[in-house]
């Protein structure tokens, strides 16, 4: 029962993982393919979702084929999937690339670690938040110590941000995961402690095209 219970976010974390490969992609490859590749990425999940929320044979199929990665809220809205994307998208238009592979890394591997060690282990409820479904999202201490942790450890695998930072920039991260009442934290995360950790490095931001 109790694998049956995480089948749903064991599959929609997996694939989570799978995004990894924008941030090895921000720092390997050139800025002007990396920035054409994530946006046509973004594009492919919006019109994905908006066939899944609005088609009901696009619906259908899509619920039968992988149903259990999306939470019950998601129905009627954007998926995580599209969310990461366009925040990717948007923090590799504004930042250096560094920076927008770092604020990817706090999210995927931050948020990841928060949900499984929040669900298993999680005895500190820092908020409940009720659901457009009228189900419920907890926050809890552990969960968030787990985001910050993981999130901490996996920076240090990105080149070219000072240590300082990329810790700072951790602990920033966390309380933005936390603090995403309204704003899916997939966008919210990698925009609002990159616009922060850019500024601290750069004093400015970096749109494509002015870079």
């Amino acid at each position: 029962m109790k694998s049956n219970k995480y089948t749903g976010e064991l599959m929609r974390k997996g694939t989570h993982l799978i995004a990894l490969v924008i941030p090895i992609g921000f720092i390997l490859i050139s800025r002007d393919i990396a920035i054409w590749l994530i946006t046509i990425a973004a594009s492919i999940a919006l019109i994905h979702d908006f066939l899944r929320i609005y088609n009901k044979g696009f619906q259908k199929f899509i619920y039968a084929l992988w149903g259990k990665m999306y939470r019950r809220w998601e129905i009627k809205r954007l998926g995580g999937s599209s969310y990461i994307l366009i925040g990717a998208a948007l923090a590799l238009f504004l930042f250096d690339p560094a920076v927008a592979a770092l604020g990817m890394v706090y999210i995927i591997i931050g948020d990841t670690a928060a949900v499984f060690v929040g669900k298993m282990w999680g005895r500190h409820t820092i908020y409940a938040r009720c659901n457009p479904d009228n189900t419920f999202r907890r926050k809890t201490l552990e969960g968030s110590c787990a985001f910050c942790i993981s999130a901490s450890i996996a920076g240090l695998f990105i080149p070219g941000i000072p240590l300082i930072w990329k810790l700072v920039g951790a602990l920033i991260a966390s309380f933005v995961e936390l603090l995403s009442f309204f704003i899916d934290d997939n966008f919210s995360v990698p925009i609002i402690t990159g616009v922060i950790i850019q500024l601290a490095i750069y004093g400015k931001l970096m749109p494509y095209l002015w870079f």
